[in-house]
């Protein structure tokens, strides 16, 4: 019953993914090259939490944005990716292995990109942002860069739905991590 179930997961998971690949078009390549490189390693992500810790405003943020990654890192990366150890879409169907980018040889789920990208998010969303158009923004741009690893077809959508989740996840935990660090030291230096 599990294994008929996992196949049928991946059978809708390759449907969906021959779908995408159907409204390709040079714009949305250049479109989705963009934001999967955006994503790499949380580079955008790594960018907007250093800019914030120097900025000094939302120091504390900043900080939770990098824990968050550095979770992903951490469960999805590390653990999840190798407990899981799922192949990746192309490996399955050739068909669908692009030119775009090169190809990831590391295990397909969760996608790296979008847990990174959904804990950053979420950070964000957590944040007493002035700006707070901004937040809707960051789940979008996370949103795009889930998407791009579809239609690039190096995951499936189910490692970008466990992605998102993981990174939720993630930013929560991050967040809740950094502010009880931020009030121990207030707390330290009130005492001293």
């Amino acid at each position: 019953l599990g294994g008929m179930m996992i196949e049928m997961i991946q059978n809708a998971d390759l449907s969906i993914l021959h779908a995408i690949q159907g409204a390709a078009s040079p714009a949305l390549d250049t479109l989705m090259v963009a934001f999967t490189t955006a994503g790499e390693y949380g580079a955008v992500w790594v960018l907007l939490a250093v800019a914030m810790i120097a900025a000094g405003k939302h120091r504390t943020y900043g900080f939770a944005i990098l824990t968050a990654i550095a979770l992903v890192v951490l469960f999805g990366e590390i653990g999840l990716k190798h407990l899981i150890a799922r192949p990746r879409p192309f490996l399955l169907d050739p068909s669908l292995a692009t030119t775009l980018v090169t190809l990831p040889d590391s295990y397909s789920c969760p996608s790296g990109h979008t847990a990174s990208s959904f804990a950053a998010a979420t950070v964000l969303c957590l944040t007493p942002l002035v700006h707070r158009w901004l937040k809707p923004v960051a789940v979008g741009t996370a949103g795009i860069i889930g998407f791009s690893r579809l239609y690039l077809c190096v995951h499936n959508p189910t490692d970008v739905l466990f992605g998102a989740v993981v990174g939720t996840v993630c930013g929560v935990a991050a967040v809740a991590i950094v502010r009880k660090i931020a009030e121990a030291l207030h707390n330290g230096k009130a005492q001293a």
